[in-house]
């Protein structure tokens, strides 16, 4: 038996994990891959204290694994298919691999991309269209065309990041561009093309990928990279764990003690590393509370 397991290893876990550590529970943190979650992806944050010149999303995320570490702490590699609660009131916490038993846990998954449905965009396959950068850039090499499908903070930063490592960026907006106007200016700097107000229809592989809109001729590109939001990751709670809404709906994990969330999955938009670590934290101070009693 455990005394806390917690899943995700994001700034929120991270945290979480460095102040029970220190605490002397030893707890067991899971993440199913690289550790650092989100804060990977961003191309540099420049409003976490401490780093007056800011810092690429990477490296922070490299420093909070190398303060675990200083701590004692470790991460351990495993896919988590379930988290549910046994009659004693302790949870269970089922891998790939294993089943863990613990007093308590703490969930830190994060967000995922909410999907889009683009006709012929399955089709074109997973090499094609992508939801996350960091795949698209273990799979591609610059100056390839790559067109960015969103209009938020998001579809800017990877723009950017994109920009920088030489790839040919295109913008393509929805409705209206919804970013900081600080990236946009920087993305006009950096000549990036942004267009605004037009939905993509269909996409085509024809040696280059063909991406088709509504009221604008064609696009011709290399890759497409979709960013139109993200969603909670709450699909490895069992059904008693998640609370429902008035309508029926399945909405967030249910008041229980011993179970606590943490991070940008309780964050709604407010995605910011200081946000996260707050968090984490304030889960680990309530699950330590819950194990002292």
């Amino acid at each position: 038996m455990l005394s806390v397991v917690i899943v995700g290893a994001g700034p929120a876990g991270i945290a979480a994990a460095i102040y029970l550590q220190r605490g002397g529970f030893d707890p067991l943190l899971l993440e199913k891959g690289v550790p650092g979650g989100l804060l990977r992806h961003a191309n540099n944050v420049e409003n976490y204290p401490g780093f007056p010149r800011g810092i690429s999303g990477t490296r922070l995320a490299e420093l909070f694994v190398e303060h675990l570490w200083a701590m004692g702490g470790s991460v351990k590699n495993a896919t988590v298919k379930c988290i549910s609660r046994c009659e004693d009131g302790t949870f269970a916490v089922s891998t790939l691999d294993e089943e863990y038993r613990t007093k308590t846990v703490i969930i830190a998954t994060g967000t995922r991309a909410k999907l889009v449905d683009i006709r012929g965009a399955q089709a074109v396959g997973d090499h094609r269209a992508f939801y996350d950068i960091l795949e698209l850039l273990d799979m591609t090499r610059p100056p390839e065309k790559i067109l960015i499908y969103g209009g938020g903070d998001a579809a800017f930063d990877y723009g950017l990041n994109l920009d920088r490592r030489g790839y040919d960026v295109t913008i393509l907006c929805r409705s209206r561009i919804k970013c900081l106007p600080l990236l946009r200016e920087r993305a006009e700097h950096a000549r990036i093309r942004a267009i605004e107000g037009h939905s993509i229809t269909r996409v085509m592989d024809e040696g280059r990928l063909r991406v088709e809109t509504d009221g604008m001729g064609p696009i011709e590109t290399d890759r497409l990279l979709i960013a139109c939001g993200r969603e909670p990751r709450l699909d490895i709670l069992a059904s008693s764990l998640i609370a429902l809404s008035s309508t029926g709906e399945r909405t967030h994990a249910a008041d229980m003690p011993g179970l606590y969330l943490a991070g940008d999955i309780v964050a709604d938009r407010r995605r910011q590393a200081g946000i996260a670590i707050g968090s984490g934290l304030n889960a680990a101070m309530l699950a330590e509370q819950y194990l002292r009693k």
